[in-house]
């Protein structure tokens, strides 16, 4: 069925003569073969027109003739051209890239699994090491045992057993491991540094330990400057003596600034003695600075002082009258080996040295007394001479003398002469001693 006004099928003219379609098995054989032509002649109607030669104007380039056709882009005359280079240069730094990202994580395999570098789990020879360690380290008083195992595990989980015995913290016994005590100066400043940070609010825990009422000064020194003066003090360092001295001298001038005070003095009375000045000294206890242990009293002479084991120092003289001082010092010190230091000087007068008459019994007559002439407070064995006057005048003595010389005993006490006087005397009988003078009542 057709129709000629459908939009499907446009209309289609008959192109042969009679307006029919052909019918019949196609014609056989090759299509004819187009005429040979001379120079200038004109192809049929319906015959394509016939090539140019070549190096005719719009003919083909000259050439030799039946060459073959050029090959299209991008292909030689032996099959297709090679990829390029830079495509087989990105392949290979791939494959490279490829190789190392596989090495690296077979290394970071192997450093894990065996703890190098502190990387991955403990070795049982690390865990041995670390058990050494914290077996020979003693916990300091303000700490203890867990702080010590925190920071070994800090410093095997740094060195491993193969370092520390590198630094000689530990050495090998057979198939164990020994503490050496020994250490290098940085890593024993490391590891009380840690031990510091292990342990809970360490200002506080040290403060506490050393009597200080203010722990922030501590923490404001910090844990660095602390760790080194706990490992100078607590550890073993091998060698860097000088670095060692250097790192207590930081902390001790550090402490000095935050703690450091002067103790308070007794009060010190002198009162007069026997060829001596007593000096009784009253110590108030409450002025005990804190972090120091306590005020010790010394006493004496500069140069020559001693402790103070009572309240009362007795400090002799040679002979009475004379002058002398007492030297006292108070002396705190602290924890980390620094003293406070006051002293003062106080001074007093012995008793005097003196001669007096003292009566005794007298035998000679009925009726008569005696009186003896004594001194005291003289220097030991010192010779000295007494004279005597009656109103004023001549003794009046039986053997015409009026003078008597004697040495001294030890101790600077004794008796010169003793006087007898008849009951009928009414005199004023006075002695003299240098300027000394003693008169006998009648």
């Amino acid at each position: 069925m057709t129709d000629e006004t459908s939009p499907i099928w446009p209309r289609v003219e008959p192109t042969n003569p009679r307006g029919t379609r052909p019918t019949g098995p196609p014609p056989s054989g090759p299509p004819p073969a187009a005429p040979t032509l001379t120079p200038g002649q004109q192809p049929p109607a319906g015959w394509p027109p016939a090539p140019l030669p070549h190096g005719s104007p719009g003919g083909p380039p000259a050439g030799p003739p039946g060459g073959p056709p050029a090959p299209p882009p991008g292909f030689g005359g032996f099959g297709p051209t090679p990829p390029p280079r830079r495509r087989r240069l990105g392949l290979v730094i791939g494959l490279l890239t490829a190789l190392v990202l596989v090495a690296g994580l077979a290394v970071a395999g192997w450093l894990y699994a065996t703890g190098r570098f502190g990387i991955g789990p403990l070795s049982a020879a690390d865990k041995d090491a670390a058990a050494a360690i914290e077996d020979g380290v003693e916990p300091p008083e303000w700490s203890d045992a867990d702080a010590v195992a925190c920071a070994v595990d800090d410093l095997v989980g740094e060195h491993r057993s193969p370092g520390l015995e590198e630094i000689g913290v530990v050495e090998k016994d057979g198939d164990d491991w020994n503490y050496t005590e020994t250490w290098e100066h940085d890593d024993a400043v490391a590891f009380y540094e840690e031990v510091l940070d292990c342990t809970d609010d360490w200002s506080q825990a040290v403060a506490e330990t050393w009597s200080l009422e203010d722990a922030d000064c501590l923490g404001d020194i910090g844990a660095a400057t602390m760790g080194a003066w706990f490992a100078a003090e607590n550890l073993t360092i091998d060698g860097d003596e000088d670095e060692v001295e250097k790192d207590r001298a930081a902390a001790v001038e550090e402490l000095d600034d935050c703690y450091l005070a002067t103790p308070a003095l007794p009060t010190v009375t002198a009162a007069r003695g026997y060829r001596s000045v007593q000096f009784a000294l009253d110590v108030d206890d409450s002025d005990d600075s804190e972090g120091a242990e306590g005020v010790e009293l010394s006493a004496g002479q500069p140069g020559n002082l001693e402790p103070v084991t009572r309240d009362v120092v007795r400090v002799e003289t040679e002979e009475g009258g004379e002058r002398a001082c007492l030297t006292v010092q108070a002396q705190q010190t602290y924890a980390w080996g620094s003293t406070g230091t006051a002293d003062a000087e106080t001074c007093g007068t012995a008793k005097p040295k003196r001669i007096f008459w003292k009566k005794v019994r007298c035998t000679d007559e009925p009726g008569c007394y005696a009186a003896e002439l004594r001194y005291e407070g003289f220097a030991d064995y010192e010779s000295i001479t007494a004279t005597y006057t009656s109103n004023g005048g001549n003794c009046l003595s039986t053997t015409g003398s009026c003078r008597d010389t004697v040495v001294t005993t030890s101790g600077g006490r004794g008796r010169v002469v003793t006087w007898t006087f008849p009951g009928s005397y009414s005199g004023t009988f006075v002695a003299k001693v240098g300027r000394l003078r003693t008169t006998l009542r009648n």
